[in-house]
């Protein structure tokens, strides 16, 4: 069977698993019945983790949070997305509450940023207070000041942003309601992510399972190696490639964020063997920098920017780790590359 043939036949079993059938809400309860205790996210520059139980745990208790504000079913949040477990509480929290999440990169500018909230009449904009030390405060505001359907800001932390609500971290409270912390059925909810310029788009759960499917087996995704990701899951590439192969295969997933290289360097030597998440545009750096051949690499997933057209990337070494291309919609742009059956990958 060619890699073509074998590419196309792992693409039309994604889309028939039944797994497509859940919403991502359904996904995180289900592996946190299933593997409880097994990493399911960390952030690598400060070593903090959770396990699948605790995340669902901070997904229940973000969603009592929203529920005690006056959403309306299907109403909008912005969310600024920077690669962290707090971001993937938050979007799950709001898809299981009802609402529809609009991931938004913080790469884009303010302008694009206000544009999204306007054009999705976002209800809420939820943000990190702060990345590597530096306060979002006036992002955020700024933002919200040119959406004039913004009625509430909240904060995922580390620190605060005045006047904003508490998002930060925390665990689902035996004083929660069980109207509050039960998720509503959400697989018909619609993700939404911003593209360079502000516009949305959007996309059904269960498109977004299956692509996931598919990158897993071109991939060889498993839970006997981790994740780490470079890529915010504001985007639907980095949500496809990331949080939900996570989920979907049993790999723990870590962050690295903001980049540095010596953090970068440290967590691969923290995690071992690792299948790297990386912008597009970082691979040949990542090529010239020895990384692609050194063996702390099983394999790399490539995301394309919105609107990026560059071709297929062409490692420099014969030995490089298979590298598995995708857009940024999450759909596979190219075959993986290097020897996809050599044993041991």
């Amino acid at each position: 069977m060619s890699l073509a043939d074998s590419s196309r036949r792992d693409d039309a079993l994604a889309r028939a698993h039944p797994l497509t059938m859940f919403g991502l809400d359904a996904l995180i309860a289900g592996a946190a019945r299933l593997r409880p205790t097994r990493i399911a996210a960390g952030d690598a520059s400060t070593g903090a983790e959770i396990d699948h139980a605790e995340l669902d745990r901070r997904v229940a208790a973000f969603r009592a949070d929203l529920r005690s504000f006056d959403f309306q079913p299907g109403e909008r949040i912005l969310l600024l997305a920077a690669p962290s477990a707090a971001t993937l509480v938050a979007l799950i929290g709001i898809i299981s509450a009802g609402l529809e999440p609009v991931a938004a990169p913080l790469g884009l500018s303010l302008g694009a940023m206000a544009a999204g909230a306007r054009a999705v009449a976002a209800a809420a904009l939820v943000a990190p207070a702060t990345i590597g030390g530096e306060s979002l405060e006036e992002l955020v505001f700024g933002v919200a000041a040119q959406a004039p359907s913004v009625r509430l800001i909240g904060s995922l932390g580390p620190g605060t942003i005045d006047g904003a609500v508490d998002f930060g971290p925390r665990s689902r409270s035996e004083n929660d309601s069980p109207a509050a912390t039960r998720a509503v059925p959400s697989k018909k909810v619609l993700i939404g992510a911003l593209d360079q310029y502000g516009a949305p788009h959007f996309h059904e759960q269960a498109g977004l399972i299956s692509a996931s499917l598919g990158l897993i087996a071109r991939a060889h995704v498993n839970g006997s190696a981790p994740l780490l990701s470079l890529v915010s899951p504001g985007s639907i590439g980095g949500l496809v490639a990331g949080p939900l192969a996570a989920l979907l295969s049993g790999a723990p997933l870590h962050f690295l964020a903001p980049f540095d290289g010596a953090a970068f360097l440290a967590a691969l030597d923290a995690l071992g063997p690792a299948r790297l998440i990386a912008p597009r545009a970082a691979m040949a750096d990542l090529d010239a920098a020895g990384l692609l051949n050194s063996g702390a690499l099983l394999a790399c997933i490539a995301v394309h920017r919105a609107g990026e057209e560059a071709p297929a990337f062409e490692p420099s070494h014969p030995y490089s780790c298979p590298t598995v291309e995708i857009g940024a919609d999450g759909a596979l742009r190219a075959p993986a590359r290097g020897p996809i059956g050599r044993a041991g990958y």
